[in-house]
This record gives structure tokens, C-alpha cells and sequence, in this order.
């Protein structure tokens, strides 16, 4: 499911990114798709070797977490402050959730044992939510605002930072 919701997240995101930048922020397309390809993607890139780094000294799922609450707090941003500070949330967003994919994988396949290869087969269909959260944000964008939209991504992050906080539960331990 956390996978499910993360690759649906980031689809929306990448997908709505343009248009949230010229509606809600005033930015030229142009200057906008310039900013997701080198400022976006820039900031993914460095939040991917960063969390990397980092997960040599601190838990994956606390890594997780931590980059859920940061990327849930963007997505509240980019709702509630539409304009040039909704915009650069936006943009913080790709530095949190760049680690996501990779370690939520990793995390659902810990003790998967002998099921391995199975389980990572339901994990790689999973990406399948990339096709849905597009159709939501731009059902609610064209019923109110793009803004608006970005609510989907946010109930995402959230959900992914509820199994990350409670990782260690569903794995049995204290």
C-alpha cells in the first residue's frame, strides 16, 4: 500500500508540477519546466545519495518517516500557500520524498524470506498507483484548484509516514 501511495504521490506531483507553477505561482511554463528539470530534480537526486548517507547510521524507517513528515508538511504548504512559497515547497517536496521508493521497497521485503521474489512481484505492481493520482488531482484541480489537488499527494505522504512510525509493530517487535 505504501508503495502503492508513494508512486501515486510522485506521478502527481511530477504530472501537476507545471501547472501549479503558472496557476498558483505566477511562473512562466517555461521557467517552470526548467525549474522541475534541474531545481526538482536536482534537489531528488541530492535527497537520494543524502538519505543514502544517512541510512548508514540511522534506521531506514526513521529515515522514512522523517522524509514523510517533511514531504507531508510541503504538500500542507503548497495547499495553503499557493504563490511563491507554495511553489518552493513544492520543490523541497522532490528532497523528501527521493528515498521513499527505494527504502519502502526494501522495508517490505526485510523478512520476506522464501517469499521474496513473490513479494517483490506485488511490490513492482504496485506502480500501478501512478495512474491514479493524476486523475484524482485533476479531477479536484478542475473542480476547484490545482492547489486543491495536491491534497491527494498529501494523504499519501501521510499514510506512508503512519508505516513508517509504525514499522517496527507490523514486524512484531516493541
Amino acid at each position: 500500500v505504501s508503495l502503492f501511495l508513494y508512486v501515486a504521490a510522485q506521478t502527481g506531483i511530477n504530472s501537476f508540477f507545471i501547472n501549479y507553477a503558472t496557476e498558483a505561482a505566477g511562473v512562466s511554463a517555461h521557467e517552470a519546466s526548467v525549474w522541475l528539470s534541474f531545481g526538482g530534480m536536482g534537489l531528488f537526486m541530492a535527497g537520494r545519495m543524502g538519505g543514502s548517507w544517512l541510512m548508514r547510521a540511522v534506521r531506514a524507517e526513521k529515515v522514512l518517516a522523517g522524509c514523510a513528515v517533511g514531504a507531508t508538511l510541503s504538500m500542507a504548504a503548497v495547499i495553503l500557500l499557493p504563490g511563491k512559497a507554495g511553489w518552493y515547497a513544492l520543490l523541497l517536496c522532490f528532497l523528501c520524498e527521493s528515498i521513499m521508493f527505494p527504502t519502502i521497497f526494501a522495508l517490505a521485503l526485510r523478512r520476506a524470506g522464501s517469499q521474496t521474489k513473490r513479494a517483490s512481484s506485488f511490490l513492482i505492481m504496485s506502480i500501478v498507483g501512478g495512474a491514479i493520482a493524476p486523475i484524482l488531482m485533476g479531477y479536484i484541480a478542475d473542480s476547484s484548484s490545482m492547489a486543491t489537488g495536491f491534497v491527494i499527494p498529501l494523504l499519501c505522504f501521510v499514510v506512508i509516514g503512519v508505516y513508517a512510525m509504525r514499522y517496527g509493530k507490523l514486524l512484531g517487535k516493541k
